[in-house]
């Protein structure tokens, strides 16, 4: 009965530089895998633990030859992944496996500079919770221009609304003045400006694409304004304020005239 080390020397082959080529199957990434009571398991780790020791938990397996052969550009052609020669094989942490090597993320970490050019020093290189790291004076640039350009739409969202508000002002005051009672200009001119700040605080979230959506969107915040003013005035109680009134007999009183709503607890000025 063939033992596990006759099993994985069947399915080798010579290969350059003392390399100890694997000819069984491979996974997608072509790293070589031998079939142990119905498992797959990777063939590198099975030769380190036969032919060298035990692998400590946490740990994957290295393989010198790929690391001193530059040129090898790695990847699922690298043949280097398929040598099993022990003498190849070392073990090292799975964060020193990201940094080493030909890889993406040991190129990162063995960079000097970043890509604009800056020292990659103590003072210049911020730690992400990653363990990525980042160029502090990249990070200033990106915030800066951040800003910038946060203040340029804020700016070109102040110009559209300006440019809405002066084409649409007659609009909102006709629709308001239709609704409020006995024609009162005064409170029209009150309301608008208060739809239009209702507009104002609505205006990111509006989708209206034309003059006539964004006019059916004013037109309701407008007549939307107006029902909230008679619902609060209608829920609102005015008395005179008499300090002497019995009424008051619980609640402060601002001896300044005019009126005073017993819901809201505010000194309403004389009309």
């Amino acid at each position: 009965m063939k033992t596990l080390a006759d099993r994985l020397l069947a399915k080798t082959t010579p290969g350059p530089t003392g390399c100890v080529i694997w000819t069984g199957n491979t996974n997608s990434n072509s790293y070589p895998r031998l079939a142990i009571d119905g498992r797959a398991k990777n063939a590198q780790r099975i030769a380190h633990e036969l032919f060298v020791g035990p692998i400590p938990e946490g740990h994957t397996v290295g393989r010198t030859c790929h690391q001193v052969d530059l040129s090898c550009k790695g990847g699922v052609t690298c043949l280097h992944r398929r040598c099993i020669n022990p003498g190849h094989l070392f073990v090292m942490t799975s964060a020193e496996a990201g940094k080493s090597g030909r890889s993406f993320g040991g190129t990162l970490a063995t960079r000097t500079h970043c890509m604009h050019g800056h020292l990659f020093d103590e003072a210049n290189t911020f730690i992400r919770g990653t363990g990525a790291r980042q160029c502090r004076a990249c990070r200033r640039t990106w915030a800066r221009d951040a800003r910038l350009r946060s203040a340029e739409r804020a700016e070109q969202r102040k110009q559209a609304f300006g440019d809405l508000y002066a084409a649409q002002q007659g609009f909102v005051t006709g629709v308001v003045l239709a609704e409020v009672r006995d024609r009162n200009f005064a409170l029209a001119e009150d309301l608008t400006a208060e739809a239009f700040i209702r507009a104002w605080k609505a205006w990111p979230k509006c989708r209206a694409t034309t003059d006539a959506q964004v006019r059916a969107w004013l037109r309701t915040i407008a007549r939307h304004t107006v029902i909230d003013h008679y619902r609060v005035k209608r829920n609102t109680v005015e008395t005179a304020t008499d300090p002497t009134a019995w009424q008051y007999a619980n609640q402060p009183v601002e001896q300044s005239g005019g009126c005073y709503s017993v819901r809201s607890g505010r000194q309403l000025t004389p009309a």
